[in-house]
């Protein structure tokens, strides 16, 4: 938390002196029950109460943009047995506004989170730098990220003693094409990882070179938005038993209204580290889909669908957890709503069990920001 507060200073001590600032927030309170918090087969139930809270902040002074983005989560159960689930990040963006056609956009993020069964945290600053004298626009981007990443290990039963911990150094070349409301473009990331501990726990090395090209694109209209990135990543490791990673990845999004109807499309797959002894990465599939429709001024329902599967690579291990169920949302008065959700989840473990759930929550939600001040 002291490192959190240091580069709150430290930035701050950057900013210019601001003409104009802008500040708005939101909060909410869910309670319910969750039938098999851990997904396992005959899972025990638990009450949960909840609470979420958001905050941007930001400031122009003609030439330059500064803000701060933060979110909070925790999640109880009544049931002692059950850990806390705790998602917290805080993002502080430094940008300019196009001076002699120079874009240059500095960005930190930390975050920390925590369930039954994963602890991570990670600090990582992003510099972003984009010629911004035509519809063709090339980029260059760097990025370091010093991270902990600490999972239940299935040869232990319990966590690691300690957290695996790596930095990572990536550059990314690129070039967009900007025109109307289309973007589209190609880049490359280069990546470097080394870890603190060589070998880990279990005697491998975990340290890795990637090699990641690409090509995005994105449309944005008044009731379409659409977008999609491909890559194809390699991923070479130091140790003699991983095989290289080489895997297709993407991220696509849509979203769209009509006549009080909206609709959300999102599936991405992406490589993430994991401590699993015999695995250098994960390769995640998500795809998530949500309809909505208006059935009073202020008041929605929805349906929604959410699914995960978690390949290791080098095995054929993978879990899957899916979970779909209906919603609604209601405007109390301006800036305060009161939702309900009710989902069924299903889970595939490690091990090929079966497990189900089931998920009832009621929540209140108020947001609210502070008028300009100029």
């Amino acid at each position: 938390m002291r490192a959190w507060f240091c580069v709150l200073w430290f930035v701050s001590g950057l900013l210019p002196a601001m003409a104009a600032e802008e500040f708005a927030a939101s909060f909410r309170l869910r309670g319910g029950y969750d039938s098999n918090p851990l997904l396992v087969p005959n899972g025990k139930g638990s009450a949960l109460a909840a609470w979420e809270a958001a905050a941007v902040y930001g400031h122009d002074n003609g030439e330059w943009v500064t803000g701060a983005t933060g979110e909070a989560a925790l999640t109880r159960y009544r049931e002692p047995e059950f850990e806390p689930i705790q998602n917290y990040r805080l993002r502080l963006r430094l940008a300019n506004k196009n001076q002699n056609e120079i874009s240059l956009d500095a960005t930190t993020t930390l975050v920390h989170f925590s369930n039954y069964d994963t602890k991570s945290e990670f600090v990582n600053q992003r510099v972003h730098v984009q010629w911004m004298g035509g519809a063709l626009r090339p980029f260059f981007a760097g990025d370091l990220r010093f991270a902990s990443l600490n999972e239940a290990n299935i040869l232990l039963g319990n966590f690691l003693p300690e957290p695996m911990r790596y930095l990572r150094g990536t550059i990314t070349p690129g070039v967009a094409y900007v025109r109307d409301k289309l973007e589209f473009g190609a880049q490359v990331a280069l990546s470097r990882t080394r870890y603190e501990a060589e070998p880990d726990l279990f005697g491998f090395h975990r340290n890795n070179d990637r090699a990641e090209p690409g090509v995005f694109a994105k449309f944005n209209a008044e009731n379409f938005s659409a977008s999609g990135a491909v890559s194809f990543l390699r991923a070479h490791s130091e140790e003699q038993y991983f095989t290289d990673v080489e895997a297709l990845l993407f991220d696509v999004s849509l979203a769209a209204k009509w006549q009080g109807w909206s609709g959300e499309l999102s599936a991405s797959r992406t490589a993430e580290d994991t401590t699993f002894p015999v695995s250098p990465v994960t390769i995640n599939t998500t795809v998530q889909a949500k309809l909505g429709y208006d059935i009073a001024p202020k008041t929605n329902a929805g349906v929604f669908l959410r699914s995960l599967k978690r390949k290791y690579w080098d095995t054929p291990l993978f879990s899957r957890t899916e979970i779909a169920g209906v919603e609604f949302m209601h405007e109390i008065r301006d800036d305060v709503s009161l939702a309900g959700q009710l989902g069924f989840a299903k889970a595939t473990l490690l091990t090929g069990e079966k497990a189900d759930g089931v998920i009832a929550s009621l929540s209140l939600m108020t947001r609210f920001a502070a008028p300009s001040k100029k």
